[in-house]
């Protein structure tokens, strides 16, 4: 103590920017204790094992079911694995090594009423020491089939990789974490992941059915090499780093980098019917649709779709073109509020998924029913729409109800629709499908509308008009143009 008082008294005054790169340092008693500086980690660090000692030796089998509480030590790594169902809560120590023999599955938990399960890898960073979990394959070349969480399954993964899962030979949906719900809400936050690394997966990175989703404290996923294997079937594209039934999707990692797979995209699953909140966050990659995306809640709430500036939505085409976003149900009456608020710099953009999109190739935004005041659709474009909707006859405009933007059988109170594009459509910009002797809203003042085709022998309209109060035959002809 004494020498360390006389080398603090003996030095020379440091520099206000000397003392700037010692910080942060505590002086206590005229002794100075620094912490020593924060590391910088990546996923490679993470990958590669960070601070973690080699595995040596065989390691330690694992065949039969795991029915009560566990944990698989670093020491006794490699964990051996062909197969096997966690039913309490498996704890892997911070460097344990778990390798998954060719085609392995782990499924943690059951379907209905079976027991839970819940599989906790308790990686650790302090700052300065980095010791990650792994999960890989027995044998270079060869894939492991995935982590399959059922509907009584968890998971709560921190600084942990896994790689060479997701073999499409598997008999889920090839994937290396696939989680499942039970399809009603609320939600199941099933998946906590906190600096989660996922590599060449054979298929998808992370599947979500069910309701089924990420925990709200997660953050900073990293997936790529997704799609190593090619598919199973050509008719069902793999290759995505997340693959999502809705609701789960606004519960996506923030800080999550989902770049360098077969395609840098979210695949939104067509789900029957989604009735909770949703939001599409930015997550720097599109959402690609492969099918119709239908929100409304037989309870009559009014569930709000929430779409974050920046992001692009993409429809992939079917016959007519009729795949869309269907909000609200003009038959129930329930409706849905729609929230999507793009910037100037930020704009949000709803298009074709093909690689050669045409228009009409979806079905647009299709309201069915909606709140009278509340929504938000601002610094959007529409584009490559006008896919047969269903509807016809609605408003003053062509009979055919088709176009970018569908408003059917409900009238909003306010302009909604602020500084947007409509461009690359059939029909119209926007249909005003409502009966009202009042004037407006009108959806015309702030908004762009180019290169709009007609309906064949049925015209077009940059807007349309809405009908008289009396309702559709009091047009007194057809297309009647707001503008």
């Amino acid at each position: 103590m004494e020498r360390a008082t006389e080398f603090i008294e003996a030095r020379p005054p440091l520099s206000k920017e000397t003392s700037m790169r010692l910080l942060p340092c505590l002086v206590v008693a005229s002794l100075v204790a620094c912490s020593p500086g924060t590391r910088t980690i990546t996923p490679d660090d993470v990958v590669a094992r960070g601070d973690c000692p080699a595995v040596m030796g065989a390691g330690t089998p694992h065949t039969m079911n795991v029915t009560a509480n566990e944990t698989w030590t670093a020491a006794g790594s490699p964990h051996v694995v062909s197969s096997l169902r966690v039913e309490a809560t498996l704890t892997l120590e911070p460097c344990a090594v778990v390798v998954l023999k060719k085609g392995a599955v782990i499924t943690v938990g059951n379907s209905g009423a079976g027991p839970a399960g819940k599989v906790v890898a308790g990686g650790t960073f302090d700052g300065v020491k980095l010791e990650p979990v792994v999960f890989r394959a027995e044998t270079a070349g060869e894939r492991w089939a995935s982590l399959f969480v059922q509907e009584t399954g968890s998971l709560d993964f921190s600084y942990t990789a896994l790689s060479s899962g997701g073999s499409k030979d598997a008999s889920s949906s090839n994937a290396t974490i696939e989680a499942r719900g039970t399809q009603m809400k609320p939600l199941q936050k099933k998946l906590g992941m906190k600096y989660v690394v996922i590599r060449d997966s054979g298929s998808q990175g992370i599947t979500l059915r069910g309701y089924s989703a990420f925990t709200d404290a997660s953050e900073k996923l990293f997936i790529s090499g997704s799609g190593a294997e090619p598919e199973a079937d050509a008719r069902f594209f793999t290759g995505f780093p997340l693959d999502i039934q809705p609701g789960g999707v606004g519960t996506i990692p923030r800080d999550s980098v989902l770049t360098g797979n077969r395609r840098d995209a979210i695949y939104i699953r067509s789900v029957v019917r989604l009735d909770v909140d949703e939001t599409f966050p930015n997550r720097g990659v599109p959402y690609v649709f492969n099918g119709a995306f239908l929100m409304y809640d037989l309870g009559m709430s009014t569930p709000t779709l929430t779409i974050e500036p920046g992001v692009t939505l993409k429809f992939e085409k079917n016959t007519g073109g009729s795949l869309g976003m269907t909000l609200g149900n003009k038959a129930s009456m329930a409706p849905v509020r729609l929230v999507a608020r793009g910037t100037a710099t930020a704009p949000i953009v709803f298009t074709s998924a093909e690689a050669t999109p045409a228009a009409g190739d979806w079905g647009g935004l299709y309201l069915a029913n909606g709140p009278a005041d509340g929504n938000a659709l601002e610094y959007a474009t529409i584009e490559y729409a006008g896919g047969t909707s269903g509807a016809r006859g609605f408003g003053c405009g062509p009979m055919a109800n088709v176009g970018g933007l569908l408003l059917i059988d409900w009238r909003p109170n306010d302009a909604f629709v602020k500084n947007c594009t409509f461009k690359h459509l059939i029909g119209a910009g926007i249909v005003s499908g409502w009966n009202s002797d009042q004037a407006g809203p009108d959806l015309s003042a702030s908004n762009t509308f180019s290169s709009i085709a007609d309906v064949p022998m049925e015209g077009r309209c940059n807007v349309t008009k809405w009908a008289p109060a009396a309702g559709v035959g009091s047009c007194a002809m057809r297309p009647v143009c707001v503008n």
